[in-house]
């Protein structure tokens, strides 16, 4: 009996002793371990969301959501780090494949791939599990996870101050602010923005490729970091790189002159040396290169 067999028969509420049994004369498995219990708790739940989700088309075919946030407590969370937690993704994401199709019966699938994410919620207890599902439509907008070497090298540091940027480079510029928009763009209604009266805590200066893109004055204490989506904006959007996830990293400032970065991308970022994996947080200092993906920040103090 392959590993997906014992998983369905788990997920489908068989006995153990019934598995057991059948695993006792097959010699191959042992009873199931806190961790099997917990992928299989996990599975339950997201197999329930597509049930309840699953909408029947008229042609004979069906969709399900398309993304699944799973979130976990702070506990499980450090649990399930590195090869550990990679593991748990993409198990769960080969079991959850096949238990669509299974699901959708006789109708033929049309939602082809689907992503699996865990996240932290710290205001789940230990071994409790929250699974939120998407139905947006990013097959063009996911984040590109490829392998990257054990050891990733250090990110080339930034030119110095007085480099001078080519203005006839592709680099990226802001979105025109209101008052720089045509009129005819505006529409009827526009909403008249004021100025901002909050003071400016810090600036965050922009790099791709050892050129400067941008320094962007920053005025609350958290930002998000990120590609970007309309399900997902972010405060900084990074353009251009399908390493990016749509939201890949918070920075959270005290105003008492300390930083901290937390990731939240599929792909690692690195702090100097340190890379810093998903769901991991981190005291960060100004002026430190912050690489991430083919993009590098550095924060600029007031």
């Amino acid at each position: 009996m392959s590993v997906l067999d014992k998983v369905r028969k788990w997920i489908d509420g068989e006995s153990a002793e019934m598995v057991l049994e059948e695993a006792a004369r097959n010699a191959q498995i042992k009873p199931r371990s806190q961790a099997e219990e917990f992928i299989v708790k996990i599975a339950k739940m997201v197999e329930e969301v597509m049930q309840r989700e699953l909408v029947p088309l008229p042609q004979g075919t069906a969709i399900i959501p398309t993304e699944y946030t799973i979130f976990l407590s702070e506990t499980d969370d450090k649990d399930w780090q590195g090869v550990k937690r990679k593991g748990l993704e993409q198990g769960l994401y080969h079991i959850l494949a096949e238990r669509a199709k299974e699901i959708a019966g006789k109708k033929k699938l049309e939602t082809q791939s689907f992503a699996v994410e865990l996240r932290v919620d710290g205001t789940l207890q230990s071994g409790d599990v929250r699974v939120q599902h998407s139905w947006d439509d990013s097959s063009s907008n996911k984040t590109s996870i490829l392998s990257r070497p054990k050891n990733m090298p250090k990110p080339a540091a930034p030119p110095p101050p007085n480099f001078v940027q080519n203005p006839t480079s592709n680099a990226y510029q802001p979105p025109p602010t209101v008052e720089q928009m045509p009129s005819g763009e505006l529409g009827e209604e526009m909403t008249h923005v004021k100025k901002r009266s909050m003071p400016e805590l810090y600036r965050l200066e922009i790099w791709r490729g050892g050129v400067r893109q941008n320094v962007v004055p920053i005025f609350q204490t958290e930002i998000s970091i990120g590609r970007g989506s309309k399900s997902k904006p972010v405060d900084i959007a990074l353009d251009g790189d399908p390493e990016i996830s749509r939201r890949h990293l918070s920075l959270h400032y005290d105003r008492q002159g300390n930083f901290a970065i937390t990731n939240e991308g599929r792909n690692p970022a690195m702090i100097n040396s340190y890379e810093l994996q998903i769901g991991q947080r981190i005291a960060v200092s100004a002026g430190v290169p912050i690489a991430v993906c083919s993009y590098l920040l550095r924060i600029q103090p007031k």
